[in-house]
């Protein structure tokens, strides 16, 4: 029972990552812009998914065979690359749009990311990403390296979502944040959570970066849907007048 329940939440993690993702990249698209939506989350996101999923992969080199280990070794990819896919469209919207001189437009007090800020923080995340899946394809049977990756990632999905809150109670522009994606992310948090530690028995402290992330991203929900936002091209009537 649990195996075929196990399978079953599976494919709904799976399906749900691949579709919420899929929303905000298509509102990012749709709108060409990314106003609202801060790059230094994004890439904790990227760090943290990268390191759980080669953690999980070189803990489970042995078990394959099991298709509920391949299921979930699954997700954990699926995750992966819809954070990488992220930072890229991210830089595309920048490099299309030249959105570092219109970033806060109207709003000259307020501190815009540098190019090199972005940039670096880009490069970090993909650097990361395949420097440490190059070390766990020489030492994939490191239990030291394996662990570190695990505290490294769990760390990082601890303080990922701070800078976003912090973004999206300070933009008073629209926010191309996506409120689907943010509450499928929440609601496949809360699942894992159950899931894990209710049927599969796992150790509530495993289960706290997934507690904490759902906590953090509903606080966000209630910011975006609370703030009054305006338009980023905000003219006032002397502003008008002039024109």
């Amino acid at each position: 029972m649990n195996n075929i329940l196990s399978i079953l939440i599976g494919f709904i993690l799976i399906l749900g990552t691949i579709f919420s993702y899929g929303v905000q990249f298509h509102k990012i698209i749709i709108n060409n812009s990314i106003n609202g939506i801060n790059l230094t989350s994004i890439v904790m996101g990227t760090i943290s998914s990268s390191l759980t999923m080669y953690a999980s992969i070189l803990l489970n080199l042995d078990k394959f065979e099991n298709f509920t280990i391949k299921l979930d070794v699954s997700q954990l990819i699926i995750v992966c690359a819809c954070w990488l896919f992220y930072t890229l469209i991210y830089i595309f919207c920048i490099r299309r749009n030249k959105y570092i001189e219109l970033y806060h437009y109207n709003e000259p007090n307020l501190n815009r990311p540098s190019n090199k800020y972005i940039y670096g923080l880009f490069f970090t995340s993909w650097i990361i990403f395949i420097i440490f899946g190059i070390v766990s394809f020489i030492i994939p049977d490191s239990k030291v390296f394996i662990n570190i990756m695990f505290f490294i990632s769990s760390f990082f999905s601890l303080l990922q979502w701070i800078p976003q809150i912090i973004e999206s109670y300070t933009t008073s522009t629209i926010s191309t944040l996506s409120l689907i994606t943010l509450s499928i992310n929440t609601c496949g948090c809360i699942l894992t959570v159950i899931y894990q530690s209710i049927i599969n028995g796992e150790k509530i402290l495993l289960m706290i970066p997934y507690i904490v992330s759902a906590i953090l991203q509903i606080l966000i929900i209630f910011i975006l849907k609370c703030k009054k936002p305006r338009p980023i091209f905000d003219f006032t009537s002397d502003e008008l007048i002039r024109l």
